[in-house]
């Protein structure tokens, strides 16, 4: 098959490449970066982890399969590729390893906020502007508690993490009722009511047009004083313009923040000049162990495809498919074998 490789051609995604086409060498694959021209006009699959626009789709006349790798599809023009025929996949986290990757960086960001570490480092490196007066509180996360907006493959292995620093655990997600034991859910529509008693805010749910700045000035507001606000979602998630403001003004200790609206962070983003905001360049999923599986769980879509089978991580259903595929039965031994590897 021919498969474009699509996005910025950083370390971790050129590794990626690499792995693939060691994995799967009678496929011939093109990589391009934004900006650039196609390689290709002929193009079958498309393995992306950037924006897929409908002018990269409509130039592809063979193209039955864009597939994320990633979990997260908002850069895709879903309705454009629907419309064309064309098949959308994911990459869920709990089948890549991302879950599991993303939740450790959570932890890290609330550790690294809570402890104030741009300000104790810079003590450690020598900078004498920034040494105290006098002493200053860190925060434990023992006893205190974390609020994880939803509770999905990375919410749910976040819990699991945090139950073992002794935390008092909620959540928000649109199905409460199926939050794990243990943990006080709310709907998304009483958001206010979980943040008031809430330590510990963790962004966890995928980005929609509809939940753009879902954490504004009156969410930031409600908060507990000297919360922590942690974000590993997307950078859309947050007004960040009221966020840098309830830090400044005191009224949140201090923001964890794996993602950004505008990435990579230019020098000049205020989000960076603010001690109290410890932010990481979007390395949530970037592991051995999200590499490994994501490379994995790619070619057993590939695998599937080829063999005429529908992913169980397609998104959209075009009424009129460029590649027809079937729903896998029970008599498709290459589906059973690929899901009981990617169970394992």
């Amino acid at each position: 098959m021919k498969i474009g490789f699509f996005g910025k051609q950083n370390a971790f995604a050129l590794e990626m490449l690499r792995r693939l086409q060691l994995d799967h060498s009678r496929d011939d694959f093109s990589p391009w970066q934004p900006g650039e021209k196609a390689p290709s006009t002929e193009l079958e699959v498309i393995i992306a982890f950037d924006r897929v626009a409908s002018t990269e789709i409509e130039a592809q006349a063979k193209l039955g399969l864009i597939q994320m790798a990633s979990a997260g599809y908002e850069g895709v023009d879903v309705d454009a590729a629907t419309e064309s025929g064309v098949w959308v996949g994911s990459a869920p986290t709990t089948k890549t390893g991302n879950g599991e990757s993303v939740a450790e960086l959570a932890v890290l960001l609330m550790l690294a906020s809570s402890r104030r570490l741009n300000e104790e480092l810079s003590v450690t490196h020598g900078t004498p502007r920034n040494r105290y007066e006098k002493w200053q509180e860190n925060m434990a996360l023992f006893g205190k508690t974390a609020c994880i907006v939803g509770l999905g493959g990375i919410g749910g292995l976040l819990i699991e993490r945090l139950r073992g620093f002794g935390m008092i655990l909620t959540g928000v997600d649109n199905h409460p009722e199926h939050a794990p034991k243990g943990v006080r859910a709310y709907r998304h529509d009483e958001l206010k009511i979980a943040v008031a008693d809430a330590d510990y805010l963790i962004l966890a749910i995928p980005a929609t047009k509809e939940n753009e700045n879902m954490i504004d000035g009156t969410v930031l507001n409600a908060m507990k004083k000297n919360a922590v606000l942690v974000n590993v979602a997307r950078g859309t998630l947050v007004d960040e313009s009221a966020l840098l403001a309830a830090v400044k003004s005191g009224h949140l200790f201090g923001a964890g923040l794996d993602v950004v609206k505008d990435e990579p962070a230019s020098e000049g983003n205020p989000l960076l000049m603010e001690p109290r905001i410890f932010v990481t360049p979007h390395i949530g999923g970037s592991t051995d162990v999200m590499l490994e599986g994501t490379v994995k769980y790619l070619g057993e879509v590939l695998g599937e495809y080829r063999n005429g089978l529908r992913s169980a991580a397609i998104i959209n259903d075009p009424i009129k498919p460029r590649v027809l595929l079937r729903k896998y039965s029970k008599g498709d031994k290459s589906h059973n074998q690929g899901s009981l590897a990617m169970a394992g």
